[in-house]
C-alpha cells in the first residue's frame, strides 16, 4: 500500500516537471540530458558479460563507486560495469573514467523508468552507493532477480527516512536489499528496524578512504606547488600553516570575525571553492589589516612567505594538507560539507559548519573527537580560537581522524568477500 501511495506522488511530480519543462529551459534540458544519455546505454547491451550495476547520488559517492569497481575488476575480467549517477552536480568529464563501461544518469524514479535498462542488461548485481536508495529501482531489481547491495551504507539521525511515513517506505523498500553494509558501528545503529530479516547486515567499512589514501599516496600535486614547496622547504619546516579549504563568502567573513578578536601569530593558507576576481580582490584588502598576504601564482622565487596564502590553482588542496596544524573544511555553512577525509587521512584535527548530515564520515569523526561542528559565527570564532592555543588538542583530534581513516582501509576487499565468496561470474 506504502508504495502506491509513493507511486501517486512521485506521478504527480513528474506531471508537474513535464508541464514545467514546456517553460522552463533548465528543466527541459535536465529531462533531455536524461534521455539522451538513456539512448547511448541502450547501444551499448554487452555480449557473453555478466553485468554488474553500480549506482551514486553524487561525486563522493561515485568515488566510494569506483574503489569497489577497481577490486571487482581486479579479480573479475569478464564483467560489464554500467555506472548512474543521479545528481547533475556530476559533470559529464567524471564519465571519462574507463573504470565503467558506460554511464548515465538515473531516470526519475517512476514505476516503470527502469524496464528496458533490466531487460536489455540483465544485470547480476546492483550496487547502491552510502544512502541513494530509490525505492522503484530496489523493486524493480527484485522483479528482474538482481542482487541489489547498500554499500557503505549511512543514514543520519536527523534524516527524513525517520520520519514515520517515510520511515514506512523506506523499510518496504529496504526488504528488496540483499544486504545493507554500513560504513561504521555508529551508522549501524541508525538502522535499526528497517533491516528485514534475511538481509545480511555488516559493519564493512566505507570504501571512499582508500581512494582518497590511494590519490595521496600514489598521486602528485600540481608541479607548482611542487617547486613551491622544495622552494619553501626551510620556512616549512618551522612553521605549520593553518588550511582553510574549500571556502565561500560566509566563511571567510567568519574567518575575518576571528581575526578581530584575535592577535596570533600564525600563518593560514586559504584554498576558495571558487576563485572569482572581484570577491578574492575584496578578501585581499581586508586581510591585510592584519598581515601580509599574497596570491599562489603570483608568488615570487625569493619573496618570504606572506601570513595569508590564497591559492588561485586547482589540484593543491588535498595535497596541501600535510603542512598544516589543523584544517577547516568548508561547504557546510552553504549546503554540504566538503571532503574531510583528506585532511583526516593526513592527521589533522577540523573545523566546520552545521551541515555534515549526508556526509557520514565527517558524522562519525564529530561522534570520535576529531571535528569540530560549529553553527554560527560565535561558535566558529571560538572552536578556531580553541585549536589555535592548545596544541595538544589539536594532536588528540588529528591522531583520532587519522586512526579513523586508517581503519576503514581495505572496504572494498571486505564488501567483495561478502557479496563473492562463492559465486562465479
Amino acid at each position: 500500500m506504502v508504495y502506491f501511495f509513493y507511486n501517486v506522488l512521485i506521478l504527480k511530480i513528474w506531471f508537474i516537471l513535464k508541464l514545467s519543462s514546456l517553460f522552463s529551459k533548465t528543466i527541459r534540458l535536465e529531462i533531455s540530458k536524461r534521455n539522451d544519455f538513456l539512448k547511448n546505454l541502450y547501444e551499448k547491451v554487452p555480449k557473453d558479460k555478466t553485468v554488474i550495476w553500480f549506482h551514486s547520488a553524487s561525486v563522493g559517492e561515485l568515488d566510494q563507486a569506483k574503489a569497489l569497481t577497481e577490486t571487482i575488476r581486479r579479480h573479475r575480467k569478464n564483467v560489464f560495469i554500467i555506472q548512474s549517477v543521479f545528481s547533475s552536480s556530476v559533470k559529464e568529464t567524471a564519465f571519462l573514467d574507463p573504470l565503467a563501461d558506460a554511464y548515465f544518469y538515473l531516470p526519475f524514479d517512476l514505476p516503470f523508468a527502469y524496464n528496458k535498462i533490466f531487460s536489455l542488461f540483465r544485470p547480476k548485481y546492483l550496487f547502491i552507493m552510502a544512502w541513494d536508495t530509490w525505492p522503484n529501482l530496489l523493486k524493480k531489481a527484485n522483479h528482474f532477480g538482481t542482487k541489489t547491495y547498500l554499500c557503505c551504507a549511512s543514514l543520519s539521525s536527523e534524516s527524513s527516512r525517520k520520519n514515520p511515513l517515510v520511515r514506512l517506505l523506506t523499510k518496504s523498500s529496504f526488504r528488496y536489499l540483499s544486504g545493507i553494509y554500513p560504513s561504521h558501528e555508529l551508522m549501524a545503529k541508525e538502522f535499526e528496524g528497517l533491516v528485514s530479516f534475511g538481509t545480511d547486515f555488516r559493519i564493512l567499512g566505507d570504501t571512499r578512504f582508500e581512494s582518497v589514501l590511494n590519490k595521496l599516496e600514489k598521486g602528485s600535486p600540481n608541479p607548482l606547488f611542487t617547486e613551491f614547496v622544495k622552494r619553501e622547504s626551510d620556512t616549512l619546516k618551522k612553521i605549520k600553516p593553518v588550511i582553510l579549504g574549500s571556502t565561500y563568502p560566509i566563511c571567510e567573513s567568519y574567518f575575518l570575525s576571528y581575526l578581530t578578536n584575535s592577535k596570533d601569530r600564525e600563518y593560514y593558507w586559504i584554498f576558495p571553492h571558487k576563485w572569482e576576481p572581484i570577491r578574492m580582490s575584496e578578501f585581499q584588502t581586508k586581510l591585510i589589516a592584519y598581515g601580509t598576504v599574497g596570491v599562489f601564482s603570483e608568488m615570487k622565487a625569493n619573496a618570504p612567505l606572506p601570513k595569508f596564502l590564497l591559492f588561485d590553482v586547482l589540484g593543491i588542496l588535498a595535497f596541501a594538507y600535510q603542512y598544516g596544524s589543523f584544517a577547516y573544511v568548508g561547504g557546510a555553512f552553504h549546503h554540504r560539507i566538503h571532503n574531510t577525509i583528506e585532511p583526516a587521512a593526513l592527521g589533522l584535527a577540523l573545523v566546520t559548519g552545521p551541515k555534515i548530515q549526508n556526509a557520514p564520515e565527517a558524522l562519525v569523526m564529530q561522534e570520535l573527537g576529531g571535528l569540530f561542528k560549529t553553527t554560527n559565527e560565535r561558535e566558529f570564532v571560538s572552536r578556531f580560537t580553541e585549536l589555535v592555543q592548545n596544541q595538544d588538542e589539536r594532536e588528540k583530534m588529528g591522531n583520532s581522524n587519522r586512526n579513523f581513516v586508517v581503519e576503514n582501509r581495505g572496504a572494498s576487499e571486505k564488501i567483495y568477500n561478502r557479496v563473492f565468496p562463492y559465486d562465479k561470474i
